[in-house]
């Protein structure tokens, strides 16, 4: 690929028709900045709108794309295609894996987020060169004109738009100028959806599904919150403190997030809301009705996902040793009762999590599972209710708790 191919000269609107550009790209501008909103976490739905204001004001689009960079801890960027023929948009996340990163440098989206020019590629040309794959795949379907832009972002950033037609004389300079004038517009209100699902996606990563959305939606203030019924669900990783002591630092770091990669999937899977990781342990909860059959399910629930994350750690341990590296034990404990569900903290550094007795209780018992050789032990309310069968292990003593519940182990 030579510099030229990736340089446009690009085409200017009519000099003689710049009403024309106004008066095709005002209905688009008008409601992009006016009073309908799209929800904000909808992007596909902003693209999938936006792409028929455009047809409708007689651009002759068969493909739009939209290609967006991501702060998250999983997506490096979030792509969206909208289709005429399929009838909407469809949003694909990029995923930092091999295949993705390989796609991504063969793409034309590569030379436009490393601050390049707009490409313009004349598919119809006989002699117009096929660059990238995304462009023969185009021409395939009979696509005759392909132009991807610059988005830029407030700070400078670069996102990319791309535009495909399938008329036989491809796009006239007056129907790339209209676009032109709507990108801004476009990519104002995109913006500020795009910041707006990116405080979801963190407040959803670093304080959970639930509480980030809580704290997005306003419960900022310290004290704020509410009693909360549910099953609570406590791990812990057992001689961690030697483990730490014995491996390096990057080592110690890569077992916790296996560890935790194990523990958190089937919570997550299976309802719960994972509230924080403390050192080698790891809250959750499963919120439920304060009655019988609601509890029945949830502690259900956790004892699938505490039975499911054990065998996540077996496996776990298989590798590890294969590797020739030492094993790894958990316990995991579940008790059930009230919670004060909110805001704690410091007046400028606050914690959106659980507090209550039915927390210290869950704590404490998870040390039984060490003491007592049990990978999984719940208290005497999830045994009650749940529709396991268990078996007691009787009432041991529990630092600060007056009357501490009578603990079982699954049968």
């Amino acid at each position: 690929m030579t510099a030229a191919f990736l340089v446009e000269t690009k085409p200017a609107a009519d000099p003689r028709s710049p009403a024309e550009v106004e008066r095709r790209a005002a209905p688009i501008v008008a409601w992009l900045l006016g009073g309908e909103r799209v929800k904000p976490s909808r992007m596909a739905a902003l693209l999938d709108r936006y792409a028929r204001c455009a047809v409708e004001a007689g651009l002759p689009l068969a493909r739009m794309s939209l290609h967006v960079r991501q702060l998250h801890p999983q997506l490096a960027m979030r792509s969206l295609v909208w289709d005429l023929e399929a009838g909407g948009s469809v949003e694909l996340g990029h995923k930092d894996s091999a295949r993705n990163v390989e796609l991504y440098l063969a793409s034309p989206v590569k030379p436009i987020f490393e601050g390049g020019p707009g490409i313009r590629r004349r598919l119809a040309d006989a002699d117009c060169p096929l660059d990238f794959p995304i462009l023969r795949d185009l021409k395939e379907r009979g696509l005759t004109d392909y132009v991807i832009r610059p988005l830029i972002f407030w700070g400078g950033q670069s996102n990319a738009i791309s535009i495909a037609t399938g008329d036989a004389g491809g796009f006239t300079d007056l129907d790339i100028a209209v676009l032109d004038a709507t990108f801004p517009a476009f990519a104002a209100v995109l913006e500020l959806q795009h910041l707006q699902r990116t405080a979801r996606d963190l407040l959803s990563t670093y304080v959970g599904r639930d509480a980030g959305e809580r704290v997005f939606n306003g419960a900022i203030r310290r004290g704020e919150g509410e009693i909360l019924h549910a099953v609570i669900w406590y791990c812990d990783l057992r001689g961690f403190s030697r483990l730490s002591e014995n491996l390096p630092l990057p080592e110690v770091i890569a077992l916790l997030n296996d560890f935790f990669d194990v523990m958190a999937k089937p919570v997550t899977a299976r309802g719960g809301e994972i509230l924080k990781f403390i050192g080698d342990a790891m809250l959750a909860i499963f919120p439920c009705a304060d009655e019988a059959p609601a509890m029945c399910l949830s502690c259900d629930a956790a004892i699938g996902a505490a039975e499911e994350a054990l065998a996540g750690v077996a496996a776990l341990n298989d590798a590890r040793r294969t590797e020739g590296k030492d094993p790894i034990a958990c316990g995991v404990a579940i008790h059930g009762g009230n919670v004060m569900y909110g805001n704690i903290g410091a007046a400028d550094r606050l914690d959106f999590t659980v507090i209550g007795p039915a927390v210290n209780i869950v704590t404490r018992l998870q040390r039984l599972c060490a003491e007592l050789n049990h990978p999984i032990v719940v208290s005497e309310t999830v045994a009650c209710v749940s529709r396991r069968r268990f078996r007691p292990l009787g009432r041991h003593a529990m630092d600060g708790i007056a009357s501490p519940p009578v603990a079982f182990a699954l049968a």
